[in-house]
C-alpha cells in the first residue's frame, strides 16, 4: 500500500476504534460480497459521505443557481411518451 493509503486506513481504524486489519478485512468482505453486476445504490450512509466529501468546500448556492441559469434551458419541454406514441414506437 502507498503511504497515503496506509494513513487513510489508520485514520479510519482510529475513527472506528478498531484495528487497521479489521478495517481492511471489512473492506475486502464488502468488495467480495458486492453483486457482480454493478447497480446503483439507493442510499449511502451519511458517515460514508462525510469520509468521501468532508474535505470539500461548502457549496455556494448563488453561484450554483447562476450556473444553472447559464447552462440549462428552462423553457425546454420533452415528453418521451408522447414522442414515442406519435412515431408508433409505443401504444
Amino acid at each position: 500500500m502507498s503511504e497515503e493509503q496506509t494513513a487513510a486506513l489508520r485514520r479510519r481504524a482510529e475513527a472506528e476504534h478498531t484495528s487497521m486489519q479489521q478495517v481492511a478485512l471489512a473492506a475486502i468482505d464488502n468488495y467480495i460480497n458486492q453483486p457482480t453486476e454493478l447497480g446503483r445504490r439507493r442510499a449511502v450512509p451519511v458517515d460514508e459521505l462525510f469520509v468521501m466529501f468532508g474535505d470539500l468546500a461548502p457549496m455556494d448556492l448563488d453561484r450554483f443557481r447562476a450556473d444553472q441559469d447559464e447552462h440549462v434551458d428552462g423553457s425546454a419541454h420533452f415528453d418521451a411518451y408522447l414522442r414515442a406514441k406519435r412515431s408508433g414506437e409505443a401504444e
